[in-house]
């Protein structure tokens, strides 16, 4: 059961970026219950998914040039092809840079469950308030699992498998997201494909959080887990149809509420990294073209990753 565990925690890293949205906060559910200042456009079974996408940028330095494209981590079958402008980038790219490459990740399995149970004597209902393990009860009831069977694993592996449920509601998927397009069309392609982070870089994140801050993100997606999947299918309308603004406010939404310590390490330390190496290559000017596939959360909250860019002395133009 423990190796299915995993597979399923791994889906979770792979939509890093995504999963943090699933925590709206009290207004941003409303809007999205009543359907208020979403302005969404539907067919009979659901939002549409055509568009072309957004949040593309460019960086020059001598004969090298580097995309930051924005990514989203799930998608629909009806997000492609994206604007001319992003196909067109991929085009003239020699190197593409995920932040990891999904079809190269090599688990740990062994250390990984020994990262998700806890080591203290401790278990779930120890850490969680009455209500919420209530409520968490409640949903795996609903989906045909015991909590019983998780009171031993820590409370960010747990919010990774209701993560995978709320996944499983959504109307994206993650074979569509737009990391796996660019990233099985590079294979065709014969592209070379260079990881921004590592497997294991992205577990250390989620399994490095202090307890407290543990607590407070799966709390959060607890009393939100009614309407995640529906968040999610927010955040891909917004994206595919160049809803900026909008999905600025949801992402930024999903860490309030929560310690420092969540934004920080989920995105401002990451982001940081990522711009380092982005610098290296830039630096180096080998006069290739690179393609960098990240998650939206990395290029609209700051320090982003193009703000990061800026603040090293790069022109960064925003193209699409």
């Amino acid at each position: 059961m423990v190796k299915r565990l995993m597979g399923i925690a791994f889906l979770l890293l792979v939509i890093l970026a995504v999963g943090c949205s699933n925590n709206m906060n009290e207004s941003q559910q409303n809007e999205v219950s009543t359907g208020q200042d979403t302005k969404q456009e539907t067919s009979e079974t659901g939002p549409k998914y055509e568009g072309d996408g957004g949040l593309l940028w460019k960086v020059v330095h001598g004969k090298t040039t580097v995309y930051v494209q924005g990514t989203i981590h799930l998608g629909h079958e009806d997000f492609y092809p994206l604007a001319p402008e992003i196909e067109e980038a991929y085009e003239r790219s020699n190197v593409i840079l995920p932040e990891i490459n999904m079809f190269e990740v090599e688990v740990d399995e062994e250390e990984n469950n020994k990262m998700a149970l806890f080591e203290d004597g401790k278990n779930l209902k120890d850490v969680l308030s009455q209500e919420s393990y209530a409520k968490l009860s409640g949903i795996f009831e609903k989906n045909d699992m015991r909590i019983e069977d998780y009171e031993n694993f820590q409370p960010w592996f747990v919010g990774s498998l209701l993560g995978e449920l709320s996944n499983q509601e959504s109307e994206l998927a993650p074979e569509y997201g737009v990391d796996l397009y660019f990233l099985k069309r590079a294979l065709e392609d014969n592209k070379k494909i260079v990881e921004l982070e590592t497997i294991e870089s992205q577990y250390d994140v989620l399994s490095g959080f202090s307890m407290d801050t543990q607590v407070q993100v799966l709390e959060g997606t607890v009393a939100a887990f009614e309407d995640a999947a529906n968040s999610l299918d927010q955040l891909g309308y917004h994206w595919i149809h160049n809803n900026n603004d909008a999905m600025v406010d949801q992402l930024s939404g999903s860490f309030e509420g929560f310690n420092d310590e969540y934004q920080q390490q989920m995105n401002d330390i990451r982001n940081v990294n990522m711009a380092n190496k982005l610098d290296e290559i830039l630096q180096k000017d080998d006069g290739q073209t690179y393609f960098a596939i990240i998650g939206s959360m990395h290029v609209v909250i700051n320090p982003s990753v193009p703000s990061e860019l800026e603040e090293k002395g790069y022109e960064v133009e925003r193209i699409y």
